[in-house]
């Protein structure tokens, strides 16, 4: 890993010189050129790092010949093996090019320019000690060489002998004290050194006789950022910006910043200004990321539209796009979208999800289940798929074609307990509780652990009266995780039902509703405790706190119209009652409901104020109730 490190470093590091080749500048004449063509200029701020060479054609070959045939000197030969080496630089060959600049040192041993594209052809194959070497040895043929320091200095960088990088860049510094690499390098490594600090006074010392270096601002604001003082870092950045205008890495990095003082507003105009001036796709990213976590969908729709447009492979932002298109109800276009995402990736299931989704949402439900069933078994959203097409199936009258498509789902993926509370569902709803009970009794056996599958089988245990055994589930949950509010609130109802454990139940319901002090069906519980334990006053503030937290909830209507009753608020108690069967969607409810009524109105009539009859089942536990007389 270390000699990988070092090498992508010391390619970016690595001089790319002009290519001409007279012998005077291969002898290494070009050191006093400083880094003026310096190829590992930070922050973009490189030349082109490509030489301007022709490959090794016919044509290069032919005239090699040919000019050795007319009996040219060595040093001319020397020329056509650093052209040819140079050709298989740009090729991407180092092998070669490494062959070639070799042989050239064969004909001109004196030049300090080959050496350094020697090393620098050893770092892209890993061979950083022969690069050191090479290095060393081209500034024994030239000590003035600024580009062989660099990249020697570079080299101890990235291998970790950051004293010896210190020295060559104090070397560099010393001969020019301008050079703007080699103070952003010294920095870094002085950075690395945990030195922080001192590299930040570095490059402000620096900015004192070079007060216009919008590099060496940019880096004096990514050192700031890294000491943890974002006002600095701010300002040096809108340095870097000011004496460079359109300085890309700068504006980014500002913007980044804004972000991550949660200065949005800030970090959109930086990007703004960024993307008006030379369409920037990363400030088109940022916005559109930006307005996406504000959820203004509307405003990040043309920022990804124009990235969709210069990279048409880019399948990220496509398929953010459709996501936006969807949640701003432009379902057309989304299906369009995911459409053209399939097309090139046919195997992606998120995608066929989406687009399930989207006709699900436009009705087009045969389309929806079309697309779903093709998530396979090995996708990580085949529950979920599987799931919804049972359920759009079920909701389209296709009961029996659901059962079928869930066992059959089972079969292919027996591990997933979701698809077994779905089973029970439809047998539940097929009034088949039996069925039911006998598929989450076979769920219970495979996913001990599993907190629904025990809680929905104890709540059927107890449509079917076996209560104790629906208990049992109860405090299996709570050996699993003893804050499950649910099996504390069926616990606590149930034995405030049967008369026994009521401190017990007290305590059970009472830590249920300081878990979860805004779920309704615990308040209910509550309230019914207070009212079976003869404390109606209280009873009554109770169950109003559970009605007003789900006042369309039948059952908790019903208790609430039981409270008043006792507490001889007689009308209030009507008017609950009434309430209750509108909302009801069962029908033996309903008739209940209505005979407890009926029996109201008549006392109501003959003037009858004596107790109260009812019963109840608890608000949480759907299905037929466990009645239970007062």
């Amino acid at each position: 890993m270390e000699k990988n490190r070092a090498q992508i470093l010391a390619v970016i590091l690595v001089t790319y010189l002009g290519v001409g080749c007279s012998h005077p500048g291969m002898k290494g004449s070009e050191g006093d050129q400083g880094s003026a063509d310096w190829g590992r200029a930070p922050a973009s701020e490189a030349p082109n790092m490509t030489p301007q060479v022709t490959p090794p054609s016919e044509k290069i070959i032919q005239g090699a010949q040919a000019t050795m045939e007319t009996g040219k000197s060595p040093e001319t030969t020397a020329d056509y093996h650093f052209s040819l080496a140079q050709a298989y630089v740009t090729e991407g060959n180092p092998d070669r090019a490494i062959e070639e600049f070799k042989i050239t040192l064969m004909y001109d041993p004196d030049s300090s320019l080959v050496r350094i594209r020697l090393a620098s052809e050893y770092v892209k194959k890993g061979m950083i000690t022969a690069a050191m070497e090479t290095c060393k040895e081209a500034l024994q043929k030239d000590p003035k060489s600024i580009d062989a320091r660099v990249l020697l200095a570079g080299l101890y960088s990235a291998s970790r002998e950051q004293k010896l990088a210190l020295a060559e860049y104090d070397a560099i510094l010393k001969v020019q004290p301008k050079h703007e690499e080699a103070i952003v390098y010294r920095a870094q490594v002085l950075a690395e050194m945990g030195r922080p600090a001192d590299a930040v006074q570095s490059l402000r010392t620096f900015l004192k006789h070079s007060p216009e270096s919008a590099l060496v601002w940019y880096y004096l604001g990514r050192g700031e950022q890294q000491l943890e003082h974002p006002k600095d870092a701010i300002a040096a950045f809108k340095k870097a910006i000011e004496f460079r205008p359109g300085f890309t890495q700068a504006a980014l990095a500002l913007g980044y910043l804004y972000e991550e003082q949660r200065q949005n507003d800030e970090a959109i105009k930086v990007y703004n200004e960024l993307y008006e001036e030379g369409q920037d796709l990363s400030a088109a990213s940022r916005l559109a990321t930006i307005y996406l976590k504000q959820e203004k969908y509307k405003d990040a729709v043309p920022y990804l539209e124009a990235i969709q447009a210069s990279d048409n492979e880019d399948m990220n932002v496509r398929v953010k796009l459709g996501l936006v298109q969807m949640e701003l109800k432009q379902y057309e276009k989304a299906v369009a979208t995911f459409k053209q995402i399939l097309d090139k990736n046919p195997e992606s299931d998120r995608i066929r999800y989406y687009l399930g989704s989207l006709y699900e949402e436009t009705k087009q439900y045969d389309l929806a289940v079309e697309e779903l069933r093709k998530v396979t078994p090995e996708s990580k959203l085949y529950s979920d798929a599987a799931l919804h097409v049972g359920y759009l199936m079920k909701q389209n009258g296709k009961a029996d074609e659901a059962k079928s498509f869930i066992n059959a789902a089972i079969s292919k993926s027996p591990r997933i307990p979701t698809f077994y509370i779905f089973s029970a569902n439809l047998e539940e709803e097929a009034k088949n509780v039996p069925g039911a009970v006998g598929v989450l009794e076979d769920a219970v056996s495979k996913f001990p652990d599993d907190e629904r599958v025990r809680y929905y089988l104890g709540s059927l245990y107890d449509r079917q009266g076996k209560v104790d055994m629906g208990i049992e589930q109860m405090e299996s949950i709570l050996k699993l995780n003893p804050k499950n509010v649910d099996a504390m609130n069926y616990i606590g109802y149930t034995w405030t039902q049967k008369g026994i454990r009521l401190d017990d139940a007290e305590g059970l319901l009472k830590k249920a509703l300081a878990l979860k002090p805004e779920n309704a069906y615990i308040q209910d519980s509550w309230g019914w405790y207070l009212f079976v334990r003869g404390r109606t006053s209280q009873a009554v503030v109770e169950l109003e706190k559970a009605a007003k937290l789900k006042p369309n909830e039948p059952t908790i209507l019903e208790h609430l119209a039981d409270a008043y009753l006792r507490a001889n608020l007689r009308e209030k108690a009507k008017a609950r009652y009434q309430q209750a069967i509108q909302v009801s969607e069962d029908g033996d409810s309903r008739v209940k409901l209505a005979a407890k009524l009926q029996n109201l109105e008549t006392e109501l009539a003959g003037g009858d104020t004596s107790g109260d009859k009812r019963t109840r089942a608890p608000a949480s536990v759907g299905g037929t109730p466990v009645e239970q007389s007062q």
